[in-house]
């Protein structure tokens, strides 16, 4: 079990770098920051998009950034000395329970990336609380077709091992995560208007089944909900050995037909060797209170 520390060091190392950076550069095609104000960013990580929105919002802006990790807040604030930032303020806090009054924010940032989808409803709630009136709200999610690539090798990994008795758990995982339309309505409900969505599909990389189970996005932030409805360790076990065998096959039959295709002849763009690759449904639900 990593404690708070752990899970802090590999946020800033692992996930910042590519799942948070890619939602916080849609925030920056979709979103105009105020020209001045007091901003907030809820699940701030290890805070390095706050303390962006500080330096280019200017001497007119106070950003604050909340996560309830406090080691993450600890890395956010050793940032911001580096980077001689004074005008972020950290604070422990969740998108269910921010800790602020109503009304209180000019521009309202929230992640619930790796949120349980039955939380998000909740967490619109908090932060248009917390917003002024007119001010944006935006909030960053996964939606429905994220991490179907894995969910197909899943379902054939319990059928080889005789598990379909857990299939239904599988076809939970699927379907508990929002459609962009649910997403919509949820924030529609808080009592956001003019709500509008933008999706982009982002995909990771692996290069064979060992590193996918093994890396710390999948290891440490998703692979222990996806097995936990198996009844236990060993045939946890069992199911992640036969997932990293179909991966590698896929691996090995692209190799098989890479040297059928330079036997005849084909181009160097035909030989290249394919990763095994999952994607997301990187959304963003932007909305006025």
């Amino acid at each position: 079990m990593r404690d708070a520390k752990e899970m802090a060091y590999l946020y800033d190392l692992y996930i910042a770098p590519g799942w948070r950076e890619a939602f916080d550069q849609m925030v920056d095609d979709e979103v105009e920051l105020p020209k001045e104000g007091r901003f907030l960013d809820a699940e701030c990580g290890t805070g390095g998009y706050a303390i962006d929105m500080a330096i280019r919002g200017g001497a007119k802006t106070e950003v604050v950034g909340i996560d309830p990790n406090p080691e993450k807040l600890i890395l956010a604030r050793a940032k911001a000395e580096v980077k001689k930032v004074d005008r972020v303020e950290w604070r422990p806090g969740s998108l269910q329970s921010l800790g602020f009054a109503d009304d209180e924010f000019d521009l309202v940032i929230g992640d619930a990336s790796m949120l349980p989808p039955s939380e998000v409803g909740a967490a619109l709630t908090e932060l248009t609380r917390v917003a002024k009136k007119g001010a944006t709200v935006v909030l960053k999610l996964t939606t429905r077709g994220s991490f179907d690539e894995f969910f197909s090798i899943y379902w054939e990994a319990l059928y080889n091992l005789g598990l379909l008795d857990y299939v239904p758990y599988l076809e939970s995982l699927i379907t508990e995560r929002l459609t962009v339309t649910d997403a919509e309505q949820l924030a529609t409900g808080a009592g956001l208007k003019h709500v509008r969505s933008v999706t982009r599909k982002e995909r990771f990389d692996f290069n064979d089944g060992r590193e996918f189970l093994e890396a710390p996005l999948i290891e440490t932030f998703f692979l222990n909900d996806w097995l936990a409805a198996l009844p236990d360790e060993d045939r946890r076990r069992q199911v992640r050995q036969q997932l990293m065998k179909i991966i590698d096959e896929e691996c090995y039959k692209t190799d098989l037909d890479n040297a059928e295709n330079q036997q005849m002849g084909l181009g160097n763009e035909e030989r290249h060797k394919m990763d095994f690759d999952v994607s997301i449904k990187a959304t963003l639900i932007i909305g006025q209170k």
